[in-house]
């Protein structure tokens, strides 16, 4: 009486097969109800890029870390800037007519003395 011969490719498919699951039918995922995300009261923020000197630069670093060093939280670079922008949309900084850096400057300094 005579054997079945099983190879190995018989039984189980071409190596590339085995790889790519090619043979075999693609199962579908199961469908989710998509999980609803929490609304932000925040609006959307947009990347903004700044540059700044070393020394700017610098200035923020210590910032930041004066206030971690003080007890708190290091404080992003970012998120000083952010403050700097909201605290300033709060005053009435007259920018009409700006022809310079130095000028608006001049003007930032008069706006914070008061």
């Amino acid at each position: 009486m005579k054997r079945a011969r099983i190879t190995e490719e018989l039984a189980y498919g071409t190596a590339l097969n085995r790889l790519t699951g090619s043979d075999k039918p693609v199962a579908l995922p199961e469908q989710r109800e998509p999980v609803p995300t929490p609304q932000s009261p925040r609006k959307a923020m947009i990347k903004l890029s700044v540059f700044l000197n070393r020394e700017e630069d610098a200035y923020l670093e210590n910032l930041a870390s004066t206030a971690k060093f003080s007890g708190g939280k290091k404080l992003s670079k970012t998120k000083l800037i952010e403050a700097m922008v909201r605290a300033f949309r709060k005053t009435s900084l007259d920018v009409q007519g700006v022809k310079d850096d130095a000028e608006l400057l001049k003007r930032v300094i008069a706006q914070l003395r008061l």
